[in-house]
């Protein structure tokens, strides 16, 4: 499914993580998973993570705004990959379907007027015992001020798992660079919770 009006170039972001390792808290969450069932990657973007959770044997739904994730996941042959180009907010979460739902680095781009349905939404699609990964951005981080992006406290984001049990947690603040080398200051909540 293809919906149009996307509004951000991401293809350099694509273009320059494609290739790279999936991520070490998705590798770290996989452990708490009690079946490789079924996985949605929220935001696949390059799909390295997407791949990730082929190769250990998930059913994967994949869930991007851009056509170029489509362009990607038409290059991998499997029976087990179902991908979206669609908004987080324009996507219909099955309930209690998911072993994993994978969101690195993607939940804060969803425009704040919808996230808490949105997030309400992903926690209800995993199944019991489902495992949520992946980051919220903070509100110290460079970006704050970017319009439909929306930042958290540390104490918003303990409300939001409040109904989960938090398995990791850490909070990291530091200056690095984004995926195409420009310098930044991050602030940024990494997240394995459970669903009980």
């Amino acid at each position: 499914m293809i919906e149009k009006n996307i509004k951000k170039d991401w293809s350099e972001y694509y273009e320059l993580t494609k290739n790279k390792p999936p991520s070490k808290l998705l590798i770290k969450a996989l452990s708490y998973v009690k079946n490789k069932g079924k996985a949605v990657d929220i935001g696949g973007g390059g799909l390295k993570d997407t791949r990730y959770l082929l190769a250990e044997g998930f059913d994967v739904a994949v869930i991007d705004s851009s056509e170029l994730m489509a362009k990607e996941a038409e290059k991998i042959t499997s029976d087990k990959l179902h991908y979206f180009v669609v908004s987080f907010d324009r996507f219909n979460f099955p309930e209690s379907t998911f072993n994993i739902a994978n969101a690195q680095f993607s939940l804060s781009f969803n425009p704040p007027a919808t996230f808490d349905d949105v997030f309400r939404n992903i926690k209800n699609s995993l199944v019991e015992g489902g495992i949520f990964c992946g980051q919220l951005f903070g509100v110290r981080d460079e970006w704050k001020d970017k319009p439909n992006m929306i930042f958290h406290t540390k104490e918003q984001v303990g409300k939001l798992f409040s109904d989960m049990e938090i398995i990791y947690f850490r909070e990291e603040e530091k200056d690095d660079k984004t995926a195409n080398g420009t310098p930044k200051h991050w602030h940024v909540f990494h997240i394995i919770a459970r669903r009980p």
